[in-house]
């Protein structure tokens, strides 16, 4: 069995949104509570637990904070285990002290049991669900939410995709003005291979070297380059004309305006809103056009060689910064690692301080005074002269396979790149050839023609 998560989005009414908000409010008042209680128990001497502090909850909760019964109990009792988990994680060193929750706008998620998620398909004959959703014609399903007034029947974007064997829980969240439902599901591995791309067998003897960049997010040691989207530089003119508009619309500006009562205007409330989804358009692009990279990845190779980069150091260069957050590196890495998992594909991640890209990819010489300017490697030694991005894939190439200096690296057959390239074009994904000294870009209006 394999265990996959599949988000959808929800399109809820009003009330429903008010009692997805409580729920939110409710998750998050757990959490911050127990937060405060974890720190109590401590500083007495005693040896706080998620477990302990949700039976003290549990104990109080109907007198101090009687809203909570409005809402799913799993909205709360989650909270103190998201809790420990984070405390865990903490004393493990692999995280920061756990920090208060915030209400902040649009934001927001909590939990749902096995027991609490009921579906449209094995309820459909339910009184509730006659009663409340009428001309049903098969192009929706519903999700029904525990506590909530009327049958309690919210309406899913699609159907869910897979055939699985369990849900395991549900988790819902709000995110730039819009709510999603993402299911953890147990498939079978027939089921995964019928709906995800696997590698075939012909492709785990392939190998590649795998260099990021900002100009290019990916430069392949095979000589594939694929442009970088760039979402953020492309949508950040209007994203900054919303945010000037937004801060003249009427709203507290300071904790004592808001202590006041100072409230929103409408206008500030719609504005928000656009420029939520000017964030989200961003975020969407980012993420749909990293997931298609790295699914083409882990797919036609069988073996990866990756730099293990220092994104946050790198971030702190004032003027890449922006340019280094919007090509999102970590996420790149995070995503090869736990497909290439899935897929049986081998990840070597060579250590951030290899140079690369200062190393001459055919006789080794190395390039001290080697500058971000520098876009063409020449090699004094030997006279080579290749791409800055290309010689740094090569050597990356060479951890992988133990590269002897003075020796070709084996080179891809057309077959070979045909294969990538026509995934890349078909999933509207610009790529360029590289060759020495320079790079070839593939016309947009050929691209979209082998599309349609």
């Amino acid at each position: 069995m394999i265990s996959i998560a599949h988000k959808i989005e929800l399109k809820p009414n009003n009330k429903q949104k008010t009692y997805l908000c409580k729920a939110f409010g409710c998750s998050r008042l757990a959490y911050n509570w127990g937060l405060a209680e974890w720190k109590r128990m401590y500083e007495s001497g005693e040896k706080p637990s998620g477990r302990e502090i949700r039976k003290h909850f549990n104990a109080i909760k109907k007198e101090q904070f009687p809203f909570t019964s409005e809402v799913t109990k799993c909205a709360c009792d989650q909270s103190f285990l998201d809790l420990d988990n984070a405390f865990k994680r903490f004393f493990k060193k692999t995280s920061a002290y756990p920090q208060f929750k915030k209400k902040k706008g649009g934001k927001g998620s909590f939990y749902l049991q096995t027991d609490c998620i009921a579906l449209s398909e094995t309820n459909n004959g339910s009184k509730s669900f006659k009663n409340l959703i009428h001309n049903i014609d098969g192009k929706h399903q519903y999700i029904r939410l525990p506590n909530m007034k009327r049958g309690g029947w919210v309406k899913m974007c699609e159907h869910i995709r897979f055939n699985y064997t369990k849900i395991n829980n549900a988790v819902i969240s709000q995110s730039d003005g819009k709510f999603y439902i993402s299911f953890s599901l147990e498939i079978t591995e027939d089921e995964y291979y019928r709906t995800h791309h696997h590698a075939d067998s012909e492709n785990k003897n392939r190998k590649v070297g795998v260099d990021v960049g900002i100009k290019s997010a990916f430069i392949l040691s095979d000589g594939i380059a694929i442009d970088n989207p760039k979402p953020l530089k492309n949508n950040l003119r209007k994203i900054k004309r919303l945010s000037r508009q937004l801060s003249k619309r009427f709203h507290p500006k300071t904790k004592e305006e808001r202590l006041k009562g100072v409230g929103k205007s409408n206008n500030y409330i719609k504005l928000s809103v656009q420029l939520a989804k000017a964030n989200g358009r961003v975020a969407n692009i980012r993420r749909d056009f990293l997931h298609k990279v790295t699914t083409i990845l882990t797919t036609h190779y069988g073996e990866i060689a990756i730099e293990d980069l220092n994104v946050k150091g790198m971030t702190k260069n004032h003027r890449l910064a922006q340019s280094i957050a919007d090509s999102s590196f970590g996420e790149m890495r995070r995503q090869i690692e736990y497909k290439a998992k899935t897929n049986g594909v081998k990840v070597l991640k060579v250590d951030q301080y290899y140079p690369s890209s200062k190393t001459c990819s055919v006789c080794g010489e190395k390039k001290e005074n080697l500058t971000l300017h520098d876009r063409i490697y020449h090699c004094k030694k030997c006279g080579a002269t290749l791409d800055r991005d290309y010689n740094a894939s090569l050597n990356l190439l060479g951890q992988l396979t133990n590269h002897k200096i003075g020796t070709d690296y084996p080179e891809s057959t057309p077959a070979d790149l045909t294969a990538p390239r026509s995934r890349f074009t078909l999933n509207r994904i610009a790529t360029s050839k590289v060759e020495t000294g320079k790079q070839h870009k593939s016309s947009v209006s050929h691209v979209n023609a082998m599309i349609l």
